[in-house]
């Protein structure tokens, strides 16, 4: 992907240009748990509304009853991504938060 600023980073964070495996990569210890977290309850709320919309992927109705299915999100696409990128974004903000080489650099967001 090559090198970028970490504004570059936030706008493609916000714009959903980047995956959840992307984004959290680039955040370190606890703010990694909580971003992952975040985006568990992003899924889970895709997957409620699938469930209540009757919109299954199976004839059959739902398979992942009380679970998060995959199948929403991926129709959610990029949307998805913005959604994780939105969670992200006052995480990276804090250098503290962020993987070594990432630590000391300023962001304007």
């Amino acid at each position: 992907m090559g090198t970028f600023t970490a504004e570059q980073l936030i706008a493609f964070a916000k714009s959903g240009r980047l995956s959840k495996h992307a984004l959290a990569t680039l955040l370190a210890g606890e703010s990694r748990t909580t971003f992952m977290n975040a985006c568990a309850a992003i899924e889970r709320r895709y997957t409620e509304a699938c469930t209540a919309a009757n919109d299954h992927c199976l004839a059959s109705g739902c398979s992942l009853e009380g679970e998060v299915c995959l199948q929403p999100v991926l129709r959610a696409g990029s949307d998805y991504n913005r959604a994780c990128g939105e969670a992200w974004v006052p995480l990276f903000t804090d250098p503290a938060n962020r993987v070594e080489g990432w630590q000391y650099e300023e962001v304007g967001v």
